[in-house]
């Protein structure tokens, strides 16, 4: 036997094998098949209770985000210049209207008032002096005894008197205001949300001290853009979510629009008023909006044939007697009815109440 004869019986016996091992494995996927199949059949149908996918005019929204805010808020500034001496709030603490907040070592400011009151008091005896002075010269140009220039020179003198006096009382207040803003007070009802300033600290009179925000309504900034415009209206309706309260809306009207449209952004900047009657609100918070914009027919779906599961919305259709799931998108709710976005159609049967022990691919009675 020579080497070609034996290469060639070499690769038909290679050949032999791997059909062999093609036609064991296609018998055991087979095998498998019937025996799912076998299972299939055996296993009960499930009943449920199933109806229709209906089709309703429904509310249309506009997919916005937006920032809480309070309906006052502001970073309350010293007013005056100082050492800290004392702070009378906490991080959360609630005051009213002049409730004081910090006091300032003001003792510098309080000599310089007192300077400012004893000028004042200076200049007013200093327009006494020049009144008389006036009355005599007059006496004494009447009766010639002395001339018309020495006159006027002092009644310029008596012009000026009442100016100075003026002047020495402004700076008398502007002095006694500065000692007064030593107290630094709560300039209306709210909440503090920070406290800048510690005991010891030295502040100017830009310095922050406390940031304050008012309780109960809120505003909520959003921006629109610029070709969603009409969308948009003082007095719209828009609802709002915000992550710390998953499944809770909240609702809001539009109340002050920007009037002019931003040339980086593209944009417009508007604000909706907020009810927060339970507190459940902060500023700053985020929100996802839906802004109303109509009503558009679309399908709809109970409130109960939807599941959440990892964070979206699913829903069991029926297909051929077999359950079948679904991914979807839901829209705005009206009542007990949902608006479905993506994911079934009119007429589609779906699952009304499923459980969560339903699978896809399950036989329906």
């Amino acid at each position: 036997m020579n080497h070609a004869t034996t290469k060639r019986r070499a690769e038909s016996f290679l050949l032999l094998a791997a059909l062999a091992a093609l036609a064991a494995a296609t018998a055991g996927c087979a095998s498998k098949a019937s025996a799912e199949s076998a299972t299939e059949a055996t296993a009960p149908p499930v009943r449920v209770e199933t109806a229709a996918v209906r089709e309703e005019p429904m509310p249309r929204s506009l997919a916005l985000t937006g920032t809480l805010r309070g309906e006052r808020q502001t970073d309350l500034a010293a007013n005056a210049a100082g050492r800290v001496l004392e702070t009378f709030v906490e991080r959360g603490d609630e005051v009213k209207k002049g409730d004081l907040l910090a006091r300032l070592d003001v003792r510098a400011a309080a000599l310089t008032a007192a300077e400012a009151q004893a000028n004042a008091a200076l200049t007013r005896a200093q327009e006494e002096t020049a009144k008389r002075e006036c009355d005599r010269y007059r006496a004494l140009l009447e009766n010639g005894a002395i001339s018309g220039v020495e006159h006027d020179r002092i009644a310029d003198q008596c012009r000026s008197a009442p100016l100075s006096v003026a002047a020495a009382a402004a700076r008398a207040r502007a002095a006694a205001q500065s000692v007064g803003d030593g107290q630094i007070r709560a300039p209306f009802d709210g909440r503090v949300t920070e406290r800048f300033v510690d005991v010891g600290e030295y502040v100017r009179h830009d310095s922050r001290v406390v940031a304050l925000v008012s309780k109960g309504a809120l505003r909520l900034s959003f921006t629109v853009p610029e070709a969603s415009l009409a969308a948009v209206t003082t007095g719209g309706a828009l609802t709002f979510s915000v992550p710390a309260y998953p499944g809770r809306s909240f609702p809001g009207t539009v109340r002050w629009i920007g009037a002019a449209v931003r040339e980086t952004t593209r944009d417009l900047v508007a604000e909706a008023e907020v009810q927060d009657p339970d507190g459940a609100l902060r500023p700053g918070m985020f929100a996802s909006i839906a802004l109303a914009t109509g009503e558009a027919p679309g399908p709809v779906v109970p409130r109960s044939a939807i599941l959440s599961k990892e964070g979206r919305a699913h829903l069991f259709a029926v297909v051929d007697r077999r359950i079948e799931e679904r991914v979807v998108q839901i829209g705005v709710e009206k009542g007990d009815a949902v608006a479905v976005l993506r994911g079934v159609r009119a007429g589609d049967t779906i699952v009304m109440k499923p459980s969560e022990e339903l699978q896809n691919g399950q036989a329906v009675e």
